[in-house]
């Protein structure tokens, strides 16, 4: 009997040793989570500001140009594209904000980052068909002016316009993976709360 009583309290020391270990290494694994959804959530965010500069860039070099164009635009749609990329701009950085400084180490924060994300990657059905279709006549009407007053450039600008149209849907793809990532890193991360 004894024995008996040796061989379950060895057991039992032997369970809660497992146990603190289980811990240990679940507080690590989960503090390696918290690393690099913070990491994930800051480089894109960085992204976002850096697209943001590199748009307000070019709507400042495409006015810049259209100036010194030596055709005469009118202004109405310069103020159109410029009202329609600022819009872009504005709306990119409203929705990331709350992935500036994240809050990996609570839930509510984690919720926070997760709607965030959220709002990054759907964008409600009809602000989508408009702003598609906004760019859409904004680019057509560019282009059937560039036509009507230089059509001697036309070919060059509509290859710069294809051009730009697949660029910008490529990077879009690649930036929704990126945040389907995050959000799976996130959901990963409230499993374990």
């Amino acid at each position: 009997m004894e024995q008996y009583q040796d061989f379950k309290s060895e057991l039992q020391q032997e369970f809660k040793e497992m146990q603190q270990q289980m811990e240990q290494h679940s507080k690590f694994n989960s503090e390696v989570w918290r690393r690099t959804v913070r990491q994930h959530t800051h480089r894109l965010y960085r992204l976002r500001i850096c697209s943001s500069i590199i748009l307000l860039v070019v709507i400042v070099a495409c006015s810049l140009a259209w100036w010194a164009d030596g055709t005469i635009w009118p202004w109405w749609l310069l103020l159109l594209c410029d009202l329609f990329m600022i819009y872009m701009i504005v709306y990119s950085l409203v929705t990331s904000r709350g992935m500036y400084r994240p809050d990996v180490h609570s839930k509510d924060g984690l919720l926070s980052l997760r709607e965030s994300v959220k709002k990054n990657t759907d964008m409600n059905k009809t602000h989508k068909r408009i702003i598609q279709l906004s760019g859409a006549v904004l680019a057509v009407l560019l282009l059937v002016f560039a036509y009507k007053n230089r059509p001697d450039l036309f070919s060059g600008r509509v290859i710069g316009a294809a051009a730009g149209l697949f660029a910008g849907l490529f990077v879009a793809r690649r930036l929704k993976g990126h945040y389907k990532d995050l959000s799976e890193e996130i959901d990963e991360l409230l499993k374990e709360e």
